[in-house]
């Protein structure tokens, strides 16, 4: 039954990461919810993460505090009209095509990475 739940909470995720996704790419949300969707896609999409996922349970756990915080945040922040359409649309774009990419993610990952380790070394100094 925990497993079922798990899967299911998992896939609302994704659904949702695409549903923005593509009111994003369509210019549909406003600016406070572009911004935090532009970094949530960034961080769910990019192959790159913040802590990578080989390392035991925090590799996992960050995305599944993370980005429901974020979606949370958006889903306040965007007309339900918006969400509804772009969710039928993400829904049938998960049928038909693989997990989208998001470019941009990668270099904001990197951008993130640098910066960390930046006040890293300042912070030794």
């Amino acid at each position: 039954m925990l497993r079922k739940l798990f899967k299911k909470f998992i896939a609302d995720i994704l659904v949702d990461i695409v549903t923005y996704w593509l009111a994003l790419k369509a210019r549909s949300l406003g600016i406070l919810a572009t911004v935090i969707t532009c970094l949530m896609v960034s961080y769910a999409l990019s192959p790159i993460d913040l802590i990578p996922d080989v390392i035991p349970i925090l590799g996992y756990l960050d995305e599944l505090i993370i980005i429901p915080i974020l979606i949370a945040i958006i889903k306040a922040t965007t007309p339900h009209f918006v969400t509804k359409e772009y969710r039928a649309l993400a829904k049938g774009y998960l049928r038909t095509k693989a997990k989208p990419k998001f470019k941009l993610g990668v270099i904001l990952v990197l951008i993130t990475w640098t910066l960390f380790a930046y006040a890293a070394i300042s912070a030794l100094e």
